[in-house]
């Protein structure tokens, strides 16, 4: 019997008026509370947004943006507002990723934290916040990030949303785009050769030629947001990353003990992104019975901000499949024809 592959394209959802996010033209800070975090890695700087007391979602940045530029627009998006009042988000900046955050310590910079050492600070972050069980939800860097933390540690996880995952190691392209980049970055640079890259790594060629509006906000971010020192040793590590190790095994026995997440995943790219066949081999990996494979049409690379209405609208199923808010509906965004997410098994709720 053929393997069952989950791949749905959002063309079905008639979002009323398409409206890409642009949330960095507005500083967000109603309802945001900031926090410092010990670990013993390094102290992580922490926004939350929403009701503490309710299901806590972890999200965790890509290269070049950091957790205001990324989610906090997309999480505060009008038809995010009322399932919003039954989460709660914790996002997580990589270590000096923060908006006016100074040049980190030389020796901290020379070792910078791999993958696999952000990862268990993902964990020592949840236990300071005595955090339970949570929905982890990343972007590019950040989505390998937070796969190797739920892979860790499958019992404090719930749910995983990844967007743009690339579950390989650098390949040699990559590594030298990425190389000559951080060259720049090191000495302190914002070069238009590292923008364009940047640009180019965040919403592909098509975005780039047509979204001209979106393309100058993030520019303008992209070359003030963040410290180019620390940037580059972000850059650095994802570049030195390793592989996920994730596997699909068929083998029922053997499934057991394979390298994989044991909680439902949301897979998710856009048709025009510059990593569609990364997050194709992701989903190849990934075990289909509890896995989607979402790629949202006339969309590049930047979901959240491209599509906020329809990840809005994907979001909401997937987490009703999980057991929570089971009656919502989004009020711009009618629903598809047909279920996104129906799980074979719907766990109950955590609080």
């Amino acid at each position: 019997m053929p393997e069952k592959l989950t791949d749905i394209e959002f063309s079905g959802v008639d979002v009323s008026e398409h409206r890409p996010l642009i949330s960095l033209q507005v500083m967000i800070n109603e309802g945001i509370e900031e926090t410092t975090v010990e670990t013993n890695l390094f102290p992580f700087h922490v926004t939350i947004q929403g009701n503490r007391a309710k299901q806590p979602i972890i999200t965790f940045h890509d290269i070049g943006l950091n957790a205001a530029s990324q989610f906090h627009g997309f999480f505060n998006y009008s038809e995010m507002n009322e399932l919003m009042t039954n989460f709660c988000c914790y996002h997580i900046d990589a270590p000096g990723q923060q908006e006016g955050a100074g040049k980190l310590d030389d020796n901290f910079l020379l070792a910078y934290p791999t993958f696999e050492q952000l990862a268990e600070a993902v964990k020592q972050v949840i236990d300071r916040l005595e955090l339970r069980r949570v929905i982890v939800f990343g972007v590019g860097a950040g989505a390998n990030i937070l796969s190797r933390f739920a892979l860790e540690y499958p019992d404090r996880v719930c749910a995983v949303v990844l967007i743009n995952c690339v579950p390989t190691k650098c390949g040699w392209i990559e590594w030298g785009y990425q190389k000559w980049s951080n060259w720049y970055l090191g000495a302190g640079q914002v070069t238009s050769f590292t923008q364009n890259y940047l640009l180019w790594h965040h919403f592909g060629y098509k975005t780039l030629e047509t979204n001209h509006d979106l393309i100058n906000v993030y520019s303008d971010a992209l070359t003030k947001g963040i410290n180019p020192n620390n940037l580059a040793a972000f850059i650095g590590a994802y570049i030195n990353r390793t592989d996920l190790g994730v596997m699909r095994e068929p083998d029922p026995v053997k499934k057991k003990t394979t390298r994989q997440f044991r909680c439902p995943v949301l897979n998710v790219t856009g048709d025009d992104s510059p990593h569609l066949s990364d997050v194709t081999e992701t989903n190849g990996r990934l075990d289909p019975e509890n896995s989607t494979f979402l790629k949202l049409s006339e969309c590049g690379g930047m979901v959240l901000e491209e599509q906020p209405g329809k990840m809005a609208e994907s979001m909401l199923l997937f987490l009703q499949g999980l057991g929570f808010v089971p009656h919502m509906r989004l009020k711009a965004a009618p629903r598809p024809s047909m279920p996104v997410y129906p799980l074979p098994v719907t766990p109950d709720p955590i609080a």
